[in-house]
């Protein structure tokens, strides 16, 4: 189980959220400011047996960040998901390793390039 808050630091800005709902199957925190709000899901799961007879265990993150409208600006959402997953029974570390790995490259990469990739532009 993770702590009562967790705090999320975004564009600098630090964030604390509060923990709004603890079950078996995953955790949801949630802050609520004057100018925005940030909320984290975490999911746990296992998947049906796959083709090599393994039953994999999936942790599902959801970030998603929500900055209010003003007179002159529109409401502005941004969200990030990652899913990690390793056999039901194995040790997570390696799972996690390979997740660390992935935020290391996409930390290290232009977010203009992948901007481009996303709407097929060259």
């Amino acid at each position: 189980m993770f702590a009562g808050t967790l705090t999320l630091t975004i564009a600098g800005t630090g964030y604390t959220l509060q923990r709004v709902n603890q079950d078996s199957y995953g955790s949801e925190y949630q802050f609520s400011g004057t100018t925005d709000a940030v909320n984290l899901k975490i999911r746990h799961s296992n998947d049906t047996v796959d083709g090599d007879g393994l039953v994999m265990r999936r942790h599902n993150v959801y970030i998603e960040r929500v900055i209010y409208p003003t007179p002159s600006t529109t409401i502005k959402k941004q969200s990030f998901t990652f899913t990690m997953r390793g056999g039901k029974l194995e040790d997570p570390v390696p799972m996690a390793d390979v997740a660390k790995a992935a935020l290391v490259w996409l930390s290290a990469t232009s977010y203009s390039a992948l901007n481009d990739i996303s709407i097929g532009v060259n």
